[in-house]
């Protein structure tokens, strides 16, 4: 990760894409055990909050990836 002049923290791709690697198996089971369910108030405020307490190194992904990432995960590991 750097830093750009604005002090926010930019990845590079390779690390962006390992990030979210490990965050989509991350949710894998989370989402197979609460199904449905777990998308329910996942807004992205609320989101980026629970990833702070549990799997902190996401959030420094753009809030486009994390939806991204939701949306696959919902795709991947529920039955719509």
């Amino acid at each position: 990760m750097i830093l750009n002049l604005g002090g926010s923290i930019l990845m590079k791709d390779a690390e962006r894409i390992k990030t979210r690697s490990v965050l989509l198996e991350f949710l894998k089971f989370r989402v197979l055990a609460a199904g449905e369910e777990f998308f329910d108030g996942t807004g992205l405020e609320n989101r980026r909050q629970w990833l702070g307490m549990v799997h902190s190194q996401a959030l420094a992904l753009s809030d486009e990836d994390l939806d991204q990432i939701w949306n696959q995960a919902r795709i991947l590991y529920t039955e719509c």
